[in-house]
């Protein structure tokens, strides 16, 4: 199983641990600047897991060959290319994939990899499946705030006026 961006298992109910098929190119950036990916470590690293189970594989699926292109700048020993998953991990416990790097890089891929789909899901018949499978939720309707007895303020009573006198002015009133 593919744990989550976060370092825990993916959940529908957090939308950072996963990416979805019709991510945005940002979202995909946002996502993954904000996934769990402490330098050195790789266990529960959502980025490496998903260069491991996505990223490798489908660039297997594509060009016959694993690979991962590591986008680096030439001041750091410009791009590097892993041929195989376990050199990257390698790398990375070895400190000599910088956390940034990895990130730049895996969203670069996953928004190469999600543009066919981002575009076919363009056309008009799409948006009107999209709208069809997920309606937009419905507004709920605005509570109305009851006032409430006990809540309103007591009339003003003189001061020359003792409680007993209000309670039988009370009582009269409401007799009449």
């Amino acid at each position: 199983m593919v744990p989550g961006l976060n370092g825990n298992k993916m959940s529908a109910s957090d939308p950072d641990s996963k990416v979805d098929l019709l991510d945005g190119r940002k979202a995909v950036q946002k996502k993954i600047n904000k996934a769990f990916c402490e330098e050195g470590t790789v266990e529960g690293n959502g980025v490496l897991a998903f260069a491991e189970s996505v990223l490798f594989p489908t660039s297997e699926l594509r060009t016959g060959a694993p690979q991962f292109v590591l986008l680096r700048p030439e001041e750091y020993g410009g791009n590097m290319t892993y041929t195989s998953f376990e050199d990257l991990q390698r790398d990375y416990a070895d400190k000599k994939v910088f956390p940034g790097d990895l990130k730049t890089s895996v969203a670069a891929a996953i928004n190469e990899l999600l543009d066919p789909i981002r575009e076919h899901f363009e056309s008009p018949e799409m948006q009107q499946l999209l709208l069809d499978a997920y309606p937009p939720p419905k507004a709920a309707p605005k509570k109305v705030k009851q006032s409430k007895k006990h809540n309103r303020r007591p009339d003003v009573v003189p001061a020359d006026v003792t409680a007993p006198e209000v309670i039988e002015e009370k009582l009269a009133q409401a007799q009449i």
